[in-house]
C-alpha cells in the first residue's frame, strides 16, 4: 500500500478549510490531517501530519515570518498558501523556511503536485513564486551570473568542487573560479561567506536552486 501523505492546514477561511478537505478526500495519496486557525493553536495539537500549509494572514495578526520560523524550528514543512502577492513577505517567509509558495488562485491540482514534491523532499517552484524570487531586488542580493548560480548551487549542496565540474562539463579550475567571485560578491553584497556551510545558507536564504518549475495551472 502506498503511503498516504499527511498534511494540516492553518487558516482562518473556514470554508476554504471545508472545502480543501473534500477535494482532498478524493485523493488516494493526500489527506488533510488537521485544522487550525492559528499557529498557536496548532503546535497545540498533536497529530501525524509534518507538512503545514499555512496561510500568510491570520486575523490574530501574528507575523508571518515568525509563524513560518516557529513551525520550521518545530520540525514542520511550510508550503504558503496565500491570496496576498506581497513581495516583502514571500521573499522574507522563503529565508525563514517556507519550502513552496502556492497562491490560493492557484489549480488545487498544482497544490497537489508541490505537496507531493515537499513530501519527497523536494523545494518546487510555481510560476509565481519564481516571478516574485526573480524580482528580488534588495542591495544585499548579489548579482551572480547563470554559470556562478549553478556552481554556488551544486557546491552549496555537498558537491565537491571537482564533482561540481563533471556535472556541468567545466575544469575544476573554472569551478573555483567561479567560486571565488560569488564569494566575492556576497562579501560585497554585506553578506560574506567565511565557511563550507555558509554557501549552503546562501542557496537557502536566496531561493536559489530550486528543483523544478511546476507548468503554470
Amino acid at each position: 500500500m502506498d503511503t498516504v501523505i499527511e498534511v494540516a492546514a492553518i487558516d482562518n477561511d473556514q470554508m476554504l478549510l471545508e472545502g480543501m478537505s473534500t477535494w482532498m478526500a478524493k485523493l488516494t495519496d493526500i489527506r488533510l490531517a488537521a485544522t487550525a486557525t492559528s499557529v498557536t493553536e496548532f503546535l497545540s495539537q498533536t497529530g501525524p501530519a509534518r507538512i503545514v500549509l499555512l496561510d500568510l494572514n491570520l486575523e490574530d495578526f501574528s507575523d508571518p515570518v515568525a509563524n513560518v520560523g516557529l513551525l520550521a524550528s518545530a520540525g514542520f514543512t511550510v508550503i504558503v498558501v496565500t491570496v496576498v502577492p506581497d513581495l516583502s513577505y514571500i521573499l522574507a517567509t522563503t529565508e525563514a523556511g517556507a519550502v513552496a509558495y502556492v497562491p490560493k488562485t492557484t489549480n488545487l491540482t498544482v497544490l497537489a503536485d508541490v505537496i507531493r514534491s515537499v513530501a519527497r523532499g523536494e523545494s518546487p517552484l510555481t510560476t509565481e513564486h519564481a516571478f516574485w524570487l526573480g524580482r528580488d531586488d534588495r542591495p544585499n542580493r548579489p548579482g551572480l551570473t547563470p554559470r556562478e548560480r549553478e556552481v554556488l548551487v551544486a557546491y552549496g549542496r555537498g558537491m565537491t568542487v571537482d564533482a561540481v565540474g563533471r556535472r556541468l562539463g567545466i575544469s575544476p579550475t573554472t569551478v573555483s573560479t567561479h567560486l571565488k567571485r560569488a564569494k566575492q560578491k556576497y562579501a560585497e553584497a554585506g553578506r560574506p561567506i567565511r565557511h563550507r556551510g555558509h554557501y549552503g545558507d546562501r542557496i537557502r536564504e536566496d531561493g536559489l536552486g530550486r528543483e523544478r518549475l511546476l507548468p503554470p495551472d
